[in-house]
């Protein structure tokens, strides 16, 4: 399986939840919902290959009471069908920073052995 297959697993899998729209690549956006597969990291624990880890990030809404109830009622639906695709080991809150600012967004990390 390629990296680009992963991708677009992990994009179908955050896509199935209500209120997620997910890309396999980065998108820059400012709506909330939307979502983008990002991959930050490999360790080698051992001779046999690797363990990726895989993020998914979301924007959230702008107003702070709003990303945090959108939080509280999207990231355990969205954590158990990641969790069909990758080992979930946290999800948590970031700003992305883009050119004119700054953007909230929750981030669902997880790892997945190397293909």
């Amino acid at each position: 399986m390629t990296r680009q297959e992963t991708r677009q697993d992990l994009a179908d899998a955050a896509s199935s939840v209500d209120g997620i729209r997910c890309s396999p690549n980065f998108v820059q956006t400012t709506t909330a919902g939307e979502a983008m597969v990002r991959f930050d990291h490999t360790d080698y624990p051992n001779k046999f290959g690797g363990l990726v880890t895989w993020q998914v990030a979301v924007v959230l809404p702008q107003d702070f009471a709003d990303a945090e109830k959108f939080v509280d009622n999207t990231m355990p639906a969205l954590a158990e069908a990641l969790g069909t695709q990758m080992v979930v080991t946290r999800v948590s809150q970031a700003q992305l920073v883009l050119d004119n600012g700054t953007l909230p967004i929750a981030i669902v990390e997880g790892t997945r052995e190397e293909e």
